[in-house]
């Protein structure tokens, strides 16, 4: 959604507008903030009240990111473009790093089941081999 709105406003949106125009086209609790942003802007609330309220309302370290960033760069006339381009890619980089974390804790998950699972089972049937080849044909175990 971060490269869809750093397009938009490329294109001359203002910031609000296309906060609103990306939320119509995306779906998800973000997207509904980012209606509700630009809504609340085409009926009068100013353009940095609203997007503070968008921070009230989703409290997470990214929304609070963009939002910060979004100020600086227009307290200090930073095009935002290029601000919303390095949110994205730290998004990005954060999204991986969130799968990489969830990938190294399945390893040990799976070698638990290989363990309790599997090594038995296949010990199972090279025991029941190696029986069946130790007693000969004809022979059986007896039991009782």
């Amino acid at each position: 959604m971060l490269d869809l709105l750093r397009v938009s406003v490329q294109a001359g949106l203002p910031l609000t507008a296309a906060l609103g125009a990306v939320g119509r086209r995306s779906g998800g609790p973000l997207a509904t903030e980012w209606r509700r942003v630009g809504r609340e802007v085409e009926l009068g609330v100013s353009s940095p009240a609203a997007v503070r309220r968008m921070v009230a309302r989703i409290p997470t370290p990214e929304v609070i990111a963009l939002v910060g960033a979004l100020e600086r760069a227009t307290r200090h006339g930073a095009p935002l473009s290029e601000t919303l381009a390095a949110q994205a890619r730290e998004a990005r980089h954060a999204r991986r790093r969130r799968i990489q974390e969830e990938a190294a804790k399945a390893g040990p998950k799976i070698q638990l089941v290989v363990a309790l699972l599997l090594v038995p089972s296949v010990l199972l049937l090279v025991s029941a081999a190696l029986a069946s080849a130790l007693l000969g044909p004809g022979r059986s175990i007896a039991v009782g």
